[in-house]
């Protein structure tokens, strides 16, 4: 079989495409300290420091 050179030259282009946005997206996560891999789709905690500061609270603030 003969293939087009232009269809060669295309497929690799748009596989190089591909992987680079895969890795600048893994670069860009990790810069921005964003979770990568498996925990990628876990739901980040936002009030995670109101309810922390609701069992703990401060050490010189009274309870009341």
């Amino acid at each position: 079989m003969n293939t087009s050179p232009w269809l060669e030259i295309i497929v690799i282009i748009v596989v190089a495409i591909f992987f680079s946005a895969l890795i600048g997206n893994y670069i860009y996560r990790k810069k921005h300290h964003l979770p990568t891999g498996e925990c990628s789709s876990c739901k980040p905690k936002t009030n995670f420091y109101k309810e922390y500061r609701k069992i703990y609270p401060k050490e010189n603030e009274t309870k009341i």
